[in-house]
């Protein structure tokens, strides 16, 4: 029925401006960052992700964002 969700773990990595951020589901080959296209915006990226690297036995998600740097000081929430 439901398999066990397995033990989330966290990082913390360095970002720089325009360093991209890619998440996917299960649904999604785990090789796909090894072909990626260069020069796409986010949704394309997405996009391609998903038209070429979906497995078509699950769902799937994929989440692109593009870091542009920081607009508002950090107290300023």
């Amino acid at each position: 029925m439901w398999s066990r969700i397995p033990t989330l773990r966290s990082r913390v990595a360095p970002v720089s401006h325009g360093d991209y951020l890619i998440l996917a589901t299960d649904g999604i080959h785990v090789d796909f960052a090894e072909r990626l296209p260069f020069g796409l915006n986010p949704q394309a990226l997405a996009d391609h992700i998903s038209a070429h690297h979906f497995k078509g036995t699950d769902d799937s998600l994929v989440l692109v964002v593009r870091y542009v740097g920081r607009t508002h000081a950090p107290d300023s929430f």
